[in-house]
């Protein structure tokens, strides 16, 4: 098969533990590239916490693109917007009700990257590394402090993994029957509009290059690659991926600290 595309998770897929990209992973991207073929990020964070990787990779221009906050805007590498969603200010409202009513930690972002949240007691860990790697600061406003229709691509309740496996069912019975929810990492469960993931925004990128979605090779490791996973012509699991991921995809390669995209580009691709 020739694939015309691939797209990857960058968290625990294309970067290392610590958060870095293998010579090997590299390596193959640039021959991928070099061969035409788009090589397209694809992650829950936002564009500021993408770019940077693309820029290592070398992925640049109008006919190269990502997909961002999980699927909820899709953009070439000059930024211009190709597609977003968005959730409106009164689901905003809602969400922060719930999440004060249930004393939880959280942080909407909006579609320029920027983060809010709550002045608490303390701010939780998890909220400021989203801030941090958004890289656009940490506003502290409730719904009434910004403007009537002020809107957000994504809203996150954080905490430890425990805390969250204790709201985990509560949150989804709050949202699921009008919205997207899904653990996007450590410390990140996420509600998106209902009809946003990764596999609904390749789709949609894919039909804009006249690609058919069998021309197209995924890498994931978690619950919010599933959808992109399944719907692509080669859905790669990571080896370091949860049980239902692999079950999914239909190749498992090695992990993210042994160039598992490295070398299922080369078995695949090259």
């Amino acid at each position: 098969m020739d694939y015309k595309m691939i797209a990857l998770d960058l968290d625990d897929t294309l970067l290392t533990s610590q958060k870095t990209i293998s010579d090997q992973n590299k390596l193959a991207i640039k021959q991928a590239l070099a061969k035409g073929i788009k090589v397209v990020l694809c992650s829950g964070r936002t564009h500021n916490a993408v770019i940077k990787f693309a820029d290592q990779l070398d992925i640049s221009g109008s006919d190269q693109y990502m997909i961002t906050n999980g699927g909820a805007i899709i953009e070439d590498m000059n930024g211009k917007i190709m597609y977003q969603e968005m959730l409106s200010n009164k689901f905003y409202r809602e969400f922060i009700r719930f999440v004060h009513n249930n004393n939880l930690h959280y942080n909407v972002v909006d579609n320029h990257g920027n983060t809010y949240t709550s002045s608490g007691d303390w701010l939780d860990k998890y909220t400021i590394m989203q801030a941090f790697e958004n890289a656009n600061g940490l506003y502290l406003k409730e719904p009434d402090d910004l403007p009537a229709e002020f809107k957000i691509v994504k809203a996150i309740i954080n905490g430890s993994e425990s805390e969250l496996d204790d709201v985990s069912k509560m949150v989804h019975e709050k949202f699921d029957q009008d919205y997207f929810v899904v653990r996007t990492g450590i410390g990140f469960l996420e509600i998106f509009p209902q009809h946003v993931n990764k596999g609904k925004a390749i789709k949609v990128l894919a039909e804009n290059l006249g690609f058919d979605l069998s021309e197209v090779i995924a890498m994931g490791d978690r619950d919010n690659d599933i959808p992109m996973l399944r719907i692509v012509g080669k859905g790669v699991a990571m080896d370091n991926a949860l049980t239902d991921v692999k079950a999914a995809a239909d190749y498992v390669t090695a992990d993210n600290n042994h160039s598992g995209v490295g070398l299922a580009i080369e078995k695949f691709v090259l």
